[in-house]
């Protein structure tokens, strides 16, 4: 019963106190209209992109691929282009596209000049993450043709530095593709020479060819000497005539010396063999490897030298048709009711003071 005797005693006093507070809520309510109408009117652009997946700026993979290539980026390319908005790079370009100091009206040689530069910035321009995961980049400025300018200025900036980091991981990975190229040609030459050197020590051209050649050879030079040897005996047995065995005799040693010419050169050929074919494997290993080397870095070559894209635009900044502030409408309402509650707060205190006496209690202390 008395907490409603208290909330009635309170409601009878703001009551009765009702034209003072309702009043003064009304004025604080006019006073702040006409203020705010002297507040400039602020136009606030806006444009969306989506990060780039960064593989759509990598070479084509050499040979056949399943691997899927995703046209979005993943929160790490899209954090890469927050942090780029936020770069002093950025800042400093609209600053010169735009003639920001002139713009704000601050003095660009004034010592704490790029700070409050900054400090403007911060408020006008701004980078968000959309539910959808897209960037929104907005600027504010008094000039709707102005704010959507610089917000396009700055999508494109970005764009550019997210290219430049591309192109820079891209220049690296060519530099070390070349130094491997080069690397690899010189020990590929010193292959080649050594495999020559080997083949001319041995008698090796053909390191397979030759071998069937040295078998055929062989079968085909022993049985034309063991041929010559038979017929040969065969004359001196039979008193043939001296000329027939000379000329049998003449041929037998001819195959003879044939036959053991072959079997040296087998010999060395089957002595260098090995070694011929290690190097042989070795050299066309690494000729594979360089080539597929110089493919990649052909390719690598011809992206860096393409454009490619950072981003995906949604929507440009177009001119802004309405204000983004001040709210006045806000203002007004906010300061009627800031005020209402103050005095309604003021007219119980002021009670409170006047039934507790607290001058009184005050001066006896």
């Amino acid at each position: 019963m008395n907490q409603d005797e208290n909330l009635l005693d309170v409601i009878a006093l703001l009551y009765k106190w009702k034209k003072h507070i309702l009043g003064a809520s009304f004025i604080a309510a006019v006073l702040t209209a006409g203020a705010s109408l002297l507040m400039p009117n602020y136009y606030e652009a806006h444009t969306l992109f989506y990060a780039a997946n960064p593989d759509l700026a990598a070479p084509t993979p050499i040979g056949n691929t399943t691997n899927k290539t995703y046209v979005f980026g993943n929160d790490n390319d899209l954090d890469r282009l927050f942090s780029i908005s936020k770069s002093q790079a950025v800042k400093e370009h609209l600053t010169a596209k735009f003639n920001l100091y002139e713009h704000y009206g601050i003095d660009p040689n004034g010592e704490l000049a790029q700070h409050k530069l900054g400090l403007k910035l911060a408020k006008l321009y701004n980078t968000t993450k959309t539910k959808h995961d897209a960037i929104d980049l907005s600027v504010e400025d008094l000039e709707p043709e102005l704010s959507a300018a610089m917000a396009n200025e700055a999508r494109m900036k970005i764009d550019e530095l997210a290219q430049q980091l591309i192109k820079e991981s891209q220049r690296k990975q060519i530099a070390t593709l070349e130094s491997s190229v080069k690397s690899s040609e010189g020990k590929y030459n010193l292959l080649i020479d050594s495999l020559n050197r080997i083949r001319n020590k041995y008698g090796i051209f053909s390191s397979d060819a030759q071998g069937e050649a040295y078998g055929s050879s062989l079968v085909e030079v022993e049985g034309n000497y063991q041929k010559a040897t038979g017929k040969l005996n065969f004359l001196k047995s039979v008193n043939a005539p001296q000329d027939s065995i000379a000329k049998i005799s003449a041929i037998k040693n001819g195959l003879q010396s044939q036959l053991s010419k072959l079997k040296e050169n087998i010999q060395s050929y089957n002595k260098g063999y090995p070694i011929v074919k290690n190097l042989e494997r070795v050299t066309r290993d690494m000729s594979a490897q360089l080539q597929l080397t110089k493919s990649r870095l052909t390719a690598l070559n011809a992206t860096y030298s393409a454009k490619i894209a950072a981003i995906h635009v949604v929507e440009e900044a177009s001119k802004p048709v309405y204000k983004s502030r001040p709210k006045r409408s806000i203002l007004v309402l906010g300061a009627a009711l800031l005020t209402f509650v103050l005095m309604s707060f003021w007219v119980l205190l002021r009670q409170q003071f006047s039934k507790k006496q607290w001058q009184e209690a005050l001066d006896n202390v």
